[in-house]
């Protein structure tokens, strides 16, 4: 079979289920290691019994209800494609608002940022964009989970980028050296228990929990975490978190609360939602 009759008869599957008509081109770009530009220049070029069967293979999984980028184990962001397993989050438009936040400030104050802490880096987009937007940083992430820090490390090599990853809980390492940073960053479990009725299969039965959920309302990450930072920032800082759309008062709060000097702000994503808060003490 041609690509064209692979993409035309998956096309007519996906709409029958009323699923994302793009994914049969993801898949076919992906295997075979082309751009989307390259994949419709080459339409009519005959797939190998081999390249079919793993098409098919790779299809059938997602019918069944698997994510794309856990098939393929690789996802973009911020325009580099990084791994993923079921041990990391699917990396989200929502948290490219938060590093195009972090990268926009560190242009603005040149000289101003040298130490960057990425807090439940999960597959370490976070800190591995911002290092090969700015080499000049020393970047740094932490998580608690093991496995994602395999991931984290992997794309650090795949990336060519030099960002330092420890396993903690939090921040409870850099406290106990006595570490400080000029940005912090985290975007942490934030979901409360009561909304998993909400949520749909797709997440719930392929995700990690541990990345998706918080006590308190969710809160209790960013209690926890924000009632640590004063003591792991210098004078001048910028710390920004991701947050759950419902969330910006309390954790506006909370940030207040610990620096009660400090510029904190609620910024809504590009869907007009809550979904930064973003604190800072310089005066621009």
């Amino acid at each position: 079979m041609t690509i064209a009759e692979v993409l035309q008869q998956a096309k007519a599957v996906l709409i029958e289920r009323e699923l994302d008509q793009n994914i049969a081109e993801i898949i076919l770009e992906t295997r075979l290691f082309l751009t989307r530009s390259q994949l419709w220049t080459m339409i009519g070029r005959e797939l190998t019994p081999t390249e079919t069967a793993q098409f098919d293979a790779d299809f059938a999984r997602y019918l069944a209800g698997e994510p794309v980028q856990y098939i393929l184990g690789v996802a973009p962001f911020y325009g580099r494609d990084f791994k993923v397993t079921p041990s990391v989050l699917i990396p989200r438009p929502e948290t490219e608002e938060l590093v195009y936040a972090a990268e926009q400030w560190i242009k603005q104050h040149p000289g101003e940022v040298q130490r960057v802490l990425d807090v439940c880096t999960g597959s370490g987009i976070i800190p591995i964009t911002l290092r090969a937007e700015f080499p000049e940083l020393a970047l740094t992430g932490s998580d608690i989970s093991t496995e994602a820090l395999e991931v984290a490390v992997d794309n650090n090599i795949r990336q060519k980028t030099n960002v330092r990853f420890i396993h903690t809980d939090l921040v409870k390492t850099f406290l106990e050296n006595g570490e400080k940073f000029d940005m912090i960053l985290a975007n942490p479990p934030y979901i409360a228990e009561k909304e998993r009725v909400e949520m749909s299969d797709y997440v719930l039965k392929n995700e990690p929990e541990l990345a998706l959920f918080a006590p308190n309302d969710g809160l209790a990450i960013y209690e926890r975490l924000i009632a640590d930072l004063p003591q792991l920032v210098d004078k001048q800082f910028w710390i920004g978190v991701e947050i759950g759309y419902t969330q910006g008062e309390t954790v506006k709060l909370l940030f207040e609360k610990s620096f009660p000097q400090a510029n904190v702000k609620i910024q809504q994503d590009i869907n007009g939602k809550d979904r930064m808060v973003i604190c800072h003490n310089t005066l621009i």
